[in-house]
């Protein structure tokens, strides 16, 4: 389990995440939701150990019984793997050679054929020998996926359940992609590991999400299930315009501004 107590955050001088608490359950999917500057991406980064939390009374930052502050980030990689919103890449490497990256940073050996499987799961098929450079936005950050889902390959491991945590996982993609990624992040939750990921489209959060961060303003505006979260009070709170959250027969919520419905 991801359990969250207490947390706040401060850079340059400055408190951008205030007194945090929240639980995360493997099994499922949470969706961290909020507009721009509200402290989802900070929350991500908090999370995973890439800038320490203030040490106040009552912190509490732990994953799978492990202290993040206090372990090696080796440790923590052989069952957690993080997508970041933008990876750089400044050496030459072809697809295949990205995607070991994370077969490096994982925990044990893995088939032969493994890096291929992934490439073609995010719709790569082939395209290990390419040079990553030469790929669009969107491929690559489809190849950040699967290298990210070699380290993480396993939903359950020796050391406890497997976690994804990703940051805006489909913003450079098309709609076809981005369902794609909920759907292999549905997978690894059903499996029994656990999703914690950034998004900004309110209607793929109600079509996956388990549970709903609200950010607003660097603190946690709403918690909860779908149905609790995504409600035109909230949301029209923490985003500042009139949301309405519609339904439709055998489907599940759906958001829309107000002005245009």
């Amino acid at each position: 389990m991801l359990e969250v107590a207490q947390l706040s955050l401060a850079l340059s001088g400055r408190r951008l995440l205030h007194e945090i608490g929240f639980s995360a359950r493997p099994g499922q999917i949470t969706a961290i939701i909020g507009p721009n500057g509200s402290g989802k991406t900070t929350l991500l980064r908090a999370l995973t150990g890439e800038v320490p939390a203030l040490p106040l009374p009552g912190l509490r930052l732990s994953l799978n019984g492990h202290d993040i502050a206090r372990t090696k980030p080796r440790i923590l990689a052989q069952f957690r793997a993080v997508l970041a919103q933008s990876t750089q890449v400044a050496f030459p490497y072809t697809a295949a050679e990205i995607v070991r990256l994370g077969l490096d940073a994982g925990s044990g050996g893995a088939a032969p054929d493994l890096i291929d499987r992934l490439l073609a799961e995010v719709d790569l098929p082939g395209a290990g020998g390419r040079p990553y450079h030469q790929f669009s936005g969107g491929e690559q950050a489809r190849v950040q996926l699967a290298r990210v889902l070699a380290q993480a390959r396993q939903p359950v491991t020796p050391e406890g359940p497997g976690w994804l945590f990703l940051d805006e996982p489909v913003a450079s993609l098309d709609i076809g992609h981005q369902l794609m990624v909920m759907r292999i992040a549905r997978s690894f939750a059903d499996a029994g590991g656990g999703v914690v990921m950034v998004l900004h489209d309110l209607n793929l959060t109600a079509m996956v999400a388990d549970q709903v961060l609200l950010m607003h303003a660097g603190r946690l505006l709403a918690q909860g299930r779908v149905d609790q979260v995504l409600t035109d009070a909230l949301l029209g709170q923490a985003f500042g315009c009139p949301i309405r959250v519609g339904r439709a027969p055998a489907s599940g919520p759906w958001i829309l501004p107000q002005s245009a419905a």
